[in-house]
């Protein structure tokens, strides 16, 4: 069975951009599944479909193969930093 956060990797659009931002921050979704964290990661998805930032993101993302952090305007910026930290 396929888990919530591959399906983001995959996914068309913004939930994509997640799975990708993850990439560049060097979380990996089954770790984060593992620390029971699928809740969570479902309320990131969410707030990721609506954020204003989409250009912005995907600009980012363009330019950057690996970050230690999420730019500011990322709708998911603290969410990530938690879990970094959290580590």
């Amino acid at each position: 069975m396929k888990s919530m956060i591959e399906g983001l990797r995959g996914a068309a659009g913004r939930p994509r951009l997640m799975g990708e931002m993850m990439r560049r921050l060097d979380l990996e979704p089954a770790t984060l599944e593992a620390r029971g964290l699928d809740l969570a990661l479902a309320h990131a998805a969410r707030r990721c479909v609506g954020c204003a930032h989409e250009g912005a993101c995907r600009s980012w993302l363009d330019t950057h193969e690996s970050a230690d952090h999420a730019p500011s305007f990322c709708a998911n910026d603290g969410f990530f930093e938690g879990v970094k930290a959290d580590g």
